[in-house]
């Protein structure tokens, strides 16, 4: 039998369960069009290569399967390359496809020329050149192997149209032949349990890696048996998905605390990735690190004499509600007369999302009121942040994506204003393709969290400032629902309305005093 190669691609990607590709249009990828259509694969279209990737990059965060997209050449690759440094940095599977002229042409000045692979390679597990159409196939298994690699991540695939458009019998097929890769060696667990059960006051440090390992029940349980608090890291996953007395919430970075680290004197990073966000905490107490070998740990703390610190998880939780209080009294210090304030809009969604709702948070300021205030005793897997990188802009796409993955649960999108205009007009590509989702932008008419920094540092602010946009009016005019709301009394209602209504709606809620304490 033959087909092309481009075909013979499409039809593995269906094999591999892929039922959609997030790209947008672009000559070099007309074959692969072509067979998309045919083969019955849906294409997500969007307006900007940036969002197909961020779209991909989601849902290999949200389902632990690679979510794809396709971008043709040049310029398109450079736009897309936001998603892969998200899933690179968060350790989420995606699958970039890129198209570019013909074989002999590159390297020569065609239209869009560029050094995609080496363009790619630095933010992905693997970045490679299908230079024969036989090897399509082969590249594919390697590709899509090492994205679910025991650490995952973003791969690329550089289809030139010669090879798309080329004909291949199946007997030309060269097919994978490469052993699995083996699993990471394990850390010396017996150590490290050992050293752990002597701490004192031990805390548990839960990244994205128990997070994507599988392991957040098991961690849960043997942290509320052994009443061993637990923070995790700022923009890592969440494991919590109900109310926990062992969770004390976000930590790191601007988030605010509590700041457990000068008490404790062991901290036991489960799947967390030494950055900055760890150099939170203080480095005169160790730091011991554990991921996929966690299975075997509890026991061996058990054996290893650890005990249970019912005592210091309460300290802890005191430290955990004082600054809880000191948030509340910050935000209400902030007001001004009876508009909205930014913890208005959280209190609001704390009050009315629904436990298995998706929540996408996107934004600087109203990030960080989210993780102090949503994140207290809980933080669901479900949630989403930007990730490690820190970038905003992504959560119309997240959304997107959410949707993609998610038919029957609700949706929130709560976004800054700045972070909801990096790539509003996808509102249009939602609303078109029934990708239908609540999105609530808390509008404080500034870039809040780099305003308050420059007006502690310099005493102004500097470049901070946004202009007024009625952001209710603008999905309106996109082909969305939008509703501004200006009592904070509103908020909830609105959203309960909002969330299974079917539709993608704009709730747009002008704030004071935007930025935390």
């Amino acid at each position: 039998m033959k087909k092309t190669a481009v075909e013979w691609l499409v039809e593995d990607l269906l094999r591999r369960g892929v039922t959609w590709v997030a790209t947008l249009c672009g000559h070099g990828l007309d074959p692969f069009f072509y067979a998309a259509r045919q083969a019955g694969l849906r294409l997500i279209d969007t307006r900007n290569e940036q969002t197909a990737a961020y779209m991909a990059e989601v849902y290999g965060r949200l389902t632990g399967t690679p979510g794809v997209c396709a971008v043709s050449s040049g310029v398109a690759v450079a736009n897309a390359l936001a998603g892969l440094v998200n899933a690179h940095l968060d350790g989420a599977p995606m699958l970039l496809l890129s198209g570019s002229a013909a074989l002999p042409t590159l390297g020569k000045g065609a239209f869009q020329d560029l050094d995609q692979v080496e363009l790619a390679a630095s933010v992905s597990q693997y970045s490679r050149l299908i230079d024969r159409p036989s090897r399509i196939l082969h590249l594919l298994e390697e590709a899509w192997t090492k994205a679910l690699s025991p650490r995952p991540g973003p791969v690329h695939l550089m289809m030139p149209m010669d090879v798309q458009r080329a004909a291949v019998h199946s007997q030309e097929l060269i097919r994978n032949t490469r052993p699995a890769p083996p699993s990471p060696p394990e850390p010396a667990l017996e150590k490290i349990a050992a050293q752990f059960a002597l701490s004192k006051r031990p805390l548990i440090l839960a990244g994205s890696g128990i997070y994507y390992a599988g392991h957040g029940p098991a961690l849960v349980d043997f942290a509320e048996r052994h009443h061993i608090p637990v923070q995790t890291p700022i923009w890592d996953r969440g494991i919590f998905d109900r109310p926990s007395p062992a969770f004390l919430g976000v930590a790191g970075a601007a988030s605010g605390g509590p700041d457990l680290s000068s008490q404790s004197d062991c901290f036991l990073a489960a799947g967390v990735e030494s950055d900055y966000r760890v150099g939170y905490f203080r480095q005169n107490a160790p730091i011991l690190k554990i991921g996929h070998a966690w299975p075997r740990f509890p026991e061996l703390y058990r054996s290893a004499g650890g005990a249970s610190h019912s005592a210091w998880l309460e300290q802890a939780r005191a430290q955990r509600d004082a600054f809880n209080s000191q948030v509340a009294a910050a935000a209400e210090a902030q007001r001004q007369n009876t508009r909205a304030h930014s913890i208005d809009v959280v209190c609001a969604i704390r009050d009315a999302l629904p436990d298995d709702a998706i929540l996408i948070i996107d934004g600087g300021s109203i990030g960080q009121w989210a993780h102090q205030i949503l994140c207290a005793d809980r933080y669901p897997g479900h949630w989403l942040t930007c990730g490690r990188s820190g970038v905003v802009g992504y959560g119309l796409a997240a959304a997107m994506a959410a949707r993609l993955a998610h038919p029957n649960r609700p949706i929130l999108l709560l976004s800054g204003d700045g972070a909801f205009t990096f790539t509003v007009a996808e509102i249009e590509c939602a609303v078109r393709q029934k990708l239908h989702f609540t999105a609530i932008v808390a509008d404080d008419q500034s870039w809040g969290i780099t305003q308050t920094g420059h007006i502690k540092q310099f005493g102004h602010p500097i470049s901070t400032q946004l202009g007024p946009i009625r952001f209710d009016l603008l999905a309106e005019s996109l082909g969305a629902r939008g509703e501004r709301i200006d009592s904070p009394a509103e908020i909830a209602p609105e959203l309960r309305a909002a969330l299974p209504a079917g539709a993608v709606t704009v709730l747009h809620v002008p704030v004071s005093g935007g930025n935390p304490a």
